[in-house]
């Protein structure tokens, strides 16, 4: 006969047991979902700060930020998506003054819509880091671009890609003062984890 202490678990235990897992197992998941979306979120600040000392380092050299749309200030043929982001891009990577104002992660620049510049004096002049005249976009985690608007264009409506399209999109206002964030500079923004820009509201991770 077998003593208390080397009898086999009951089916009840067993289930018990297996319940427990199963909640710990869930409880795992959710713990590594809230994390990659953390780490998302961080990857995503940690871009917008080196964007924001790239644009600072460009109006040094320039005396002026880049502007939100290259369409209207080299008078260029686009489809009007996402202009801001392909003006930022092209900006920070000319070579023009004899070096670049960001080192971009290739893994986030894409040509989504396969727009290009289309102006050959334009391209020589500017000195791609690229080697190209496409018009790239650079991309935060969740592979929407990101939203870049100059200061004298705060109030404006631009299209811009998000999750299942295209948006359109103004600068991003505070509820308290109803005044337009970094008056004076620019704003940049990502689309936050849901891929929905909401003007840097909500779950959007912002330059403010």
């Amino acid at each position: 006969m077998r003593s208390d202490h080397q009898r086999g678990f009951t089916l009840v235990e067993l289930l018990v047991v297996i319940a427990i897992l199963g909640v710990l197992a869930g409880l795992g998941t959710q713990l590594i979902g809230y994390a990659t979306k953390r780490s998302s979120i961080g990857v995503a600040e940690h871009e917008i700060q080196r964007l924001i000392l790239g644009v600072e380092s460009y109006q040094i050299d320039y005396g002026d930020y880049p502007p939100t749309s290259m369409e209207q200030e080299y008078d260029i043929t686009g489809n009007g998506l996402d202009l801001g982001n392909e003006s930022l891009v092209a900006h920070l990577a000319s070579r023009a003054r004899g070096r670049t104002y960001f080192d971009f992660s290739e893994e986030f620049l894409e040509n989504l819509d396969g727009d290009r510049l289309g102006n050959v004096d334009l391209f020589e002049q500017m000195r791609s880091v690229f080697g190209d005249d496409q018009l790239r976009e650079y991309l935060d985690p969740w592979g929407v671009p990101y939203v870049y608007i100059h200061n004298r264009d705060y109030g404006l409506e631009f299209s811009v890609t998000q999750e299942g399209g295209a948006t359109r999109v103004t600068s991003g206002t505070s509820e308290k003062t109803a005044t337009f964030h970094d008056p004076l500079r620019f704003q940049i923004w990502s689309a936050g984890p849901d891929g929905i820009h909401q003007n840097g509201s909500g779950d959007d991770v912002s330059s403010w």
